[in-house]
């Protein structure tokens, strides 16, 4: 098992109280996800050390954070709104994260490439669109050379193009400089795209663990300015997305795929696939398939409960792609 973020909290106020223990694998983009009041953000502030009357204890790959002030902890806290330092450009506003931690010159110069921030660098937050905003946001966090990135809903308040949009640099983000994102949400497009695995919370208790959402895993094979070719059993195919030749990959299946035991003929789909059905149990609601080489658990909704027979072709077909690099597929089980 790899390296994790450990803890056992309570806090308890007039009408709530939050006890909350877990170990949160330190790879990747954990989503911590629940409805609105769950307390979600109240837990990472609670693991950042920015919550008062907390009880319990905070541990990071072995070592303890229970006591230390937020500033010790080597943590990168991007809030809901982008709170850039008003008085300062975008420049100076990477330049404040990096100077407190004595971060290289070569890795601002890496944060500012890897966020496409070089056009901003002399613009005022004031001038700033939302999105780019939150860009610089991340961009700061990153420049104080961060243990990990806690992300309190990062895209609220952006419409979902403007989401489609900053989820790639965020993804990016956390596997090109290897650091792990505890990453809040209620949103099932941001879980879908960008976590590894989810932890969900319900009015103030960890309520269990959750898989990645379907997706397709790839390797890169050949890249080109902004796009990357990326190859999964028998099929090539060009994406948007800043890569290295042998990254790994993912393109999230999201919400809106189809799958059909027809053949689709003449499609406008931006990928149709032809696999087979491995193992499908009536009532369940999902059926195991063999895609472009690989098992996925996909959703069979059918009001029925029919599923199709074990070995039947099926397609799937996606009307859009996306994709996103990847460092792991490790989740946790209830157990652990």
């Amino acid at each position: 098992m790899s390296e994790v973020l450990g803890f056992d909290l309570r806090i308890a106020y007039a009408d709530f109280t939050l006890e909350a223990a877990a170990e949160v694998p330190l790879t990747g983009i954990t989503a911590l996800s629940g409805a609105s009041g769950s307390g979600k953000t109240t837990l990472l502030r609670a693991i950042a050390g920015l919550e008062r009357g907390v009880e319990g204890r905070v541990e990071f790959a072995g070592t303890d954070w229970t006591g230390l002030r937020a500033e010790a902890r080597g943590i990168g806290y991007v809030f809901q709104d982008a709170r850039l330092f008003p008085h300062l450009d975008v420049a100076g506003n990477l330049a404040y994260g990096a100077k407190r931690r004595g971060t290289p010159a070569d890795q601002i110069r890496a944060v500012v490439e890897a966020l496409d921030l070089g056009p901003l660098l002399h613009r005022a937050p004031e001038t700033l669109s939302g999105g780019e905003a939150r860009r610089v946001a991340l961009g700061r966090a990153l420049a104080s050379g961060p243990r990990i990135l806690l992300m309190d809903e990062p895209l609220a308040g952006l419409d979902r193009a403007r989401k489609a949009q900053l989820m790639p640099y965020i993804a990016r983000a956390v596997a090109g400089f290897g650091v792990p994102a505890l990453y809040v949400t209620h949103s099932a497009v941001e879980i879908g795209f960008l976590a590894d695995r989810t932890l969900s919370i319900a009015e103030g208790r960890l309520t269990g663990w959750s898989p990645p959402a379907p997706r397709l895993i790839g390797q890169v094979i050949a890249t080109a300015p902004g796009q990357i070719e990326l190859a999964f059993a028998d099929h090539r195919i060009w994406l948007n997305g800043q890569g290295e030749v042998g990254e790994i990959w993912a393109i999230p299946l999201g919400q809106d795929y189809l799958i059909s035991a027809d053949p689709p003929g003449i499609s406008n789909a931006a990928l149709c696939l032809q696999g087979a059905v491995e193992r499908a149990e009536p009532g369940s609601g999902e059926i195991l398939v063999q895609i472009a080489g690989q098992r996925i658990n996909l959703p069979w909704p059918r009001n029925d409960g029919a599923v199709p027979q074990t070995q039947a072709a099926l397609w799937l077909s996606l009307p859009r792609l996306a994709a996103r690099p990847v460092q792991t597929e490790y989740y946790p089980s209830d157990s652990e």
